[in-house]
């Protein structure tokens, strides 16, 4: 599946948790991509903070990931997790506005997280439950497509809106597309197979196989390794780029995402989830390389890289890992994997922003690159899915 087949091949939760997507980056980007700039012009904050922010927003909910992907599984119910989930972030927004020190700025970002600890290992597992197989990788290209349109859509309207508001003035606004995206997940019907799966497991955590558990735990060695775009931000600034240049780079960042998300998708259905994966690994290093360069036009290339690196891997990890799930354990196995990358976030986050603020950006780009071959031999080893595509 992807964006190019016709409207009513697309089943009709797919639209909708595609447009959810959409409206709630849209929000998310109006604000998100400022961050580093609020909490560095406007707070008086260094890298190391703002390594830690990104990094505590994604690990606090690691524990909640888990455990809404493993209670969909049980409860045989996707819809209320991701109601709200996307509720908690919606409302958790309106924090920024009030945010005057980093540390109310980490708040907001914990809550907001929490809600998408909440709604993401359910709504990934709704995805698998509403297309086949064959079509999974296409399908989450798909959702991963819009939620790259959003961001785009977010980043563009903060440029037009930056030369003449406040942050905080955006950051309300933001708002809007918030409200629209939790209104739309009141539309999404829970999948026939779904209901009826069986939700008498009795662990409280879902157990995952060897081969299952293999896939996840390379997933979070990549995240772990990973330089968080908010660096590219930074280096932007450290190399001239003004706010605006800043959002425009990462408008065109998020347009390669959108643009390559569902190609990759139908690739890896084609070709297997490994052979794109590995790709992306190695887009990555090809990333690090050109950053490393030390000039704005590197920042600008070597954003277009990131978007397409991130397209090749973010999409396609779910569908491998659902690949290796058993059908009744797709939540769980979800939950694992959201989990695990949430949880190595931080550490990783915060490690590459120190080494950043202190030894520089080639320092910390050769540390990441370093990481990701470790990660590329950890995907190598993971055996493949018996039925589904590898």
């Amino acid at each position: 599946m992807t964006v190019t087949r016709p409207a009513n091949r697309i089943p009709r939760n797919l639209w909708l948790v595609g447009l959810i997507s959409l409206f709630t980056d849209w929000s998310s980007q109006m604000i998100f991509p400022l961050l580093p700039l609020f909490l560095t012009q406007s707070l008086g904050a260094g890298a190391a903070v703002v390594g830690l922010v990104e990094g505590a927003a994604e690990s606090v909910a690691a524990l909640l990931k888990l455990w809404s992907g493993g209670l969909s599984d049980r409860m045989a119910r996707r819809k209320p997790f991701v109601v709200a989930g996307y509720a908690a972030s919606s409302l958790a927004k309106a924090l920024f506005v009030l945010a005057n020190g980093w540390a109310t700025v980490l708040l907001a970002r914990v809550v907001e997280r929490i809600g998408k600890g909440v709604r993401s290992a359910p709504r990934d597992a709704l995805v698998a439950d509403t297309v086949p197989a064959s079509e999974r990788g296409g399908a989450y290209g798909w959702q991963r497509a819009m939620d790259g349109a959003g961001s785009m859509l977010g980043a563009l309207t903060a440029l037009l809106l930056i030369g003449f508001f406040s942050y905080k003035t955006v950051f309300a606004l933001a708002l809007i597309p918030a409200v629209v995206a939790l209104f739309l997940t009141t539309r999404l019907q829970e999948p026939a197979e779904a209901s009826a799966r069986s939700a008498s497991r009795a662990l409280s955590l879902p157990r995952l196989d060897r081969g299952t558990a293999a896939a996840v735990w390379a997933a979070a060695a990549f995240a772990f390794s990973r330089l968080s775009f908010a660096f590219l931000l930074l280096a932007g600034l450290d190399r001239g780029a003004g706010a605006q240049g800043v959002l425009a780079a990462y408008a065109l960042y998020q347009a390669v995402y959108t643009l390559s998300s569902p190609r990759a998708g139908k690739a890896s259905d084609r070709w297997g989830r490994r052979p794109v994966l590995l790709t992306g690994y190695g887009l990555q290093l090809l990333m690090l390389l050109v950053l490393a360069e030390g000039s704005l036009l590197s920042v600008v290339i070597a954003g277009m890289i990131y978007g397409v690196s991130e397209a090749a891997v973010d999409g396609t990890q779910r569908a491998w890992i659902v690949d290796h799930a058993a059908g009744e354990g797709r939540g769980g196995a979800l939950g694992w994997y959201h989990a695990a990358i949430a949880a190595t976030a931080l550490p990783g986050a915060w490690l590459l922003g120190l080494i950043w603020q202190d030894h520089g950006a080639p320092t910390a780009c050769a540390l990441s690159a370093a990481l990701t071959l470790i990660a590329a031999l950890a995907l190598w080893r993971v055996p493949s899915p018996r039925q589904n595509p590898g």
